[in-house]
């Protein structure tokens, strides 16, 4: 009787101290807006392995980009359908270019996102943790990065 006494006295300290700490991790997620403006700057990283977006119709309008300080990096994307016809968004036709080069599709994007001829929307994407930031979001028809 005592053993299990101090077997639920010890789980209940353990879940009291995962209830404690569970804010502390969840602070370090809150999105902070990045600073600065770079939209429409070219940046000339090598791309020796061609990594681009899909070809689509699509295009970056405008972007934000924002980041937790654990690395987070996620961008609010408003993006145009330049088709004449509907298009159907994914992960593939968009790229973010980090400060370190690297280039990567969203990992959060909703499947089957249909976009009207000439429709835009504003979408939020996320890239991921990362040690570095991003430094631009586009398209096959943006700037190439």
């Amino acid at each position: 009787m005592m053993k299990q006494s101090y077997f639920y006295i010890g789980i209940n300290v353990l879940l009291s101290s995962l209830f404690i700490s569970a804010p502390l991790h969840a602070s370090n997620e809150v999105l902070s807006v990045d600073r600065g403006s770079l939209q429409g700057m070219e940046f000339m990283f090598e791309n020796d392995a061609k990594i681009t977006p899909k070809n689509s119709n699509f295009t970056v309008v405008n972007s934000v980009l924002m980041s937790s300080e654990a690395g987070t990096r996620v961008a609010v994307v408003t993006i145009r359908n330049d088709a004449t016809g509907s298009r159907i968004l994914q992960a593939e036709h968009i790229m973010a270019l980090f400060a370190d080069g690297k280039r990567l599709s969203p990992i959060g994007l909703s499947d089957n996102l249909k976009l009207e001829d000439g429709e835009q929307r504003s979408i939020t994407i996320s890239f991921g943790a990362d040690d570095f930031p991003i430094l631009a979001i586009y398209t096959s028809n943006n700037l190439n990065h």
